[in-house]
């Protein structure tokens, strides 16, 4: 090699050893996925994980809060408590499979707490589809009309499922993977061998005086009694005795939460040309909904505690845009209720042991 292109080359390493390295950051890993048989071994502590799956008061579309939605996590046991939009994600970011899901409770009939129901059931037949296993149902608890529901949403899959087992004729039908269940009464409605869930109806279809209620359509609060501790959700609900004496004691109460003052605030008029609201009637109906079928951080203060419970969780945030001091949340309840009170946020969880 001649002389000069062995300075040159010498030159080029010296430059670029002296060059500033890029620092390069690992991706951050990814939570396990985590099936029951994951995690109820003896390497599982013995405790009661709530988990906020989605904190958003929809039905909205934020990027700050997914739609409503928590699991209920017993010695590694997952349960669903309502199913927003988008469930199935959550549930993914929250490190558990959609096949670990193996009993619902939808709280009513919104579609903020049950439109994700059609895409999570989809999505879980066919992970069990391919499974040699075959795994007991999926138990779906909710207030009438959930089996109404549960048939739709396989209606809905119903096509896919066509196409599916036309290419692959050995799976086996959805229809398999589920049972719904209506909840028509006050109380215990579920037990097994770590929980036992309670439902009282509440009052977020406390239509007002003079309007035509269904008769049929019923908003529960549910109460999960644990091994170690009992948690209640409240769902959505306004104030209501009822609720009160459902949540005595509980180790959390898990709380929806509105501004509900200002509902013009809340949900404001668009007067452009296009989108301008028709009706004054429906403000005021708005108003009359917003005001007494859902709790402002003050409800959630006197409700927690005249039910002397330990810890609030706040969820179902109103508005859920994540662009409120979460002490407007916050504040209000802390003015009746001197125990814990926790902001809640997408995937945030909460021990008891």
């Amino acid at each position: 090699m001649r002389m000069d292109s062995l300075l040159a080359a010498a030159i080029a390493v010296i430059a670029l050893a002296a060059m500033p390295r890029l620092a390069v950051s690992a991706p951050a890993p990814r939570p396990a996925l985590k099936n029951p048989s994951d995690t109820a071994g003896p390497g599982s502590a013995a405790v009661t994980r709530v988990i906020l799956l989605g904190t958003d008061g929809g039905p909205r579309a934020y990027p700050a809060r997914a739609e409503p939605g928590n699991l209920l996590v017993v010695d590694g046991i997952p349960y669903l408590i309502d199913a927003g939009p988008g469930i199935e994600r959550q549930i993914a970011l929250a490190g558990f499979k959609l096949g670990g899901i193996r009993t619902i409770f939808i709280t009513h009939h919104h579609i903020d707490h049950d439109g994700g129901l059609p895409a999570l059931m989809s999505m879980t037949w066919f992970d069990a589809a391919w499974d040699d296993r075959t795994p007991p149902p999926v138990q779906i608890y909710g207030p009438p009309a959930t089996q109404f529901l549960a048939g739709a949403a396989l209606d809905y899959l119903g096509v896919s499922e066509r196409i599916f087992r036309a290419g692959v004729p050995a799976l086996p039908p959805a229809g398999a993977t589920f049972q719904a269940h209506d909840i028509h009464v006050n109380g215990e409605f579920y037990r097994d061998s770590r929980v036992t869930a309670t439902a009282v109806e509440n009052t977020h279809f406390h239509f007002k005086s003079g309007s035509p209620a269904t008769g049929q359509d019923i908003s529960f609060s549910y109460r999960f009694d644990t091994p170690h501790g009992s948690v209640v959700f409240t769902g959505d609900t306004g104030p209501s005795q009822a609720v009160t004496e459902l949540a005595r004691n509980a180790a959390v109460l898990v709380s929806e939460v509105c501004l509900c003052d200002s509902p013009a605030a809340v949900h404001p008029t668009d007067t452009s040309a296009t989108g301008k609201r028709t009706a004054a009637a429906m403000d005021k109906e708005e108003d009359f909904h917003m005001r007494n079928e859902h709790l402002t951080p003050e409800d959630v203060g006197r409700l927690a505690a005249a039910a002397h419970v330990k810890v609030v969780i706040l969820t179902h945030f109103v508005p859920g845009d994540g662009k409120a001091d979460p002490t407007r949340f916050t504040a209000g309840v802390m003015k009746y209720f001197s125990g814990t009170v926790v902001p809640g946020k997408d995937l945030l969880e909460y021990d008891i042991r």
